[in-house]
């Protein structure tokens, strides 16, 4: 089995995801310490994040920046994707009215990194998607397509696995419906497609805060819990789970794929739903500054 090292040994990525980091707004920050220390521990092969970094990134850029400050605390290998609270979302499709555009992507690869890219991992090639794209009718989402296509038929003999932050759909593939809880539908067929017809093994997503697991035409498709906010009552109702913060450990042997659901005990679960349900989002929460219990025993 090859490895990042040449030795026979399984690899190992983790994907944490919807970490939601902030100065300003640090709500969150707590359980991405605890994630930290778990990294420092570990020191998996790779990370990757799937999205979400930040707690408002297309309105406060300073955001990103934190959250990126973060990611660097990290000492193993990381690789990062937008999501909706870090680039925006497609025009079509933007419910907070964060559309993604050229402001917001500048931010994003000159504060972070690329929108999309592809990383060869032993015997698998790991391709990362913007999902805020899909559907966007920017001339990104056709290149981005392209990149897709072309990574995947160049791979030669490797295994393929697809992240993004987006789910590809819910529950049902063929439902047209407008949304913003997975990639919406003109874009969807084209990405599934793609992805089934050059076998590639897993698609790997975060954005709605709750571990889950289906198969869809041969491919494993597996959402990440996150980091940050639950909200217990929607995620049993629509899923009969109690969403719990956490991250996902896939392990890379030769051409085989597994992955463990890893919960910390220390990570908190924190249910936002009071606020969220009146408010619609966390993003409009009131200022909870990192350095608040300096600030107030100054």
């Amino acid at each position: 089995m090859a490895t990042a090292e040449g030795a026979d040994r399984p690899l190992r990525v983790v994907q944490v995801s919807d970490t939601h980091l902030s100065e300003t707004h640090a709500y969150f920050i707590d359980n991405y310490d605890v994630f930290v220390d778990e990294m420092q521990a570990l020191q998996p092969d790779l990370i990757v994040h799937t999205g979400d970094i930040s707690f408002n990134g297309p309105s406060r850029p300073v955001d990103l920046a934190f959250a990126k400050a973060q990611l660097d605390r990290l000492t193993a290998p990381v690789l990062t994707l937008a999501g909706n609270h870090d680039i925006g979302e497609a025009p079509p499709f933007s419910r907070l009215d964060q559309p993604i555009n050229a402001e917001r992507m500048a931010a994003w690869t000159t504060t972070v990194g690329p929108m999309w890219w592809s990383h060869d991992l032993g015997r698998w090639r790991l391709i990362g998607l913007d999902s805020a794209l899909m559907a966007s009718g920017l001339a990104e989402e056709a290149a981005q397509l392209a990149f897709l296509r072309d990574h995947l038929a160049s791979r030669g003999a490797r295994q393929a696995m697809v992240f993004m932050h987006m789910p590809p759909f819910e529950t049902d593939a063929k439902d047209e419906r407008p949304t913003t809880s997975c990639v919406p539908h003109p874009a969807r067929r084209a990405l599934l497609e793609t992805c089934r017809d050059a076998g590639v093994k897993v698609i790997a997503c975060g954005h709605l805060h709750v571990y889950r697991r289906i198969r869809y035409q041969g491919m494993g498709i597996v959402w990440a819990p996150p980091t940050a906010m639950v909200h217990f009552e929607r995620q049993w109702r629509k899923w009969r789970r109690w969403s719990r913060p956490g991250y996902l450990l896939w392990t890379l042997d030769g051409g085989r794929i597994r992955h463990d659901l890893v919960e910390p005990r220390m990570m908190i679960a924190q249910d936002t739903s009071r606020w969220t349900d009146v408010g619609g989002t966390t993003t409009n929460m009131p200022p909870r500054p990192l350095r608040r219990h300096i600030a107030q025993s100054a």
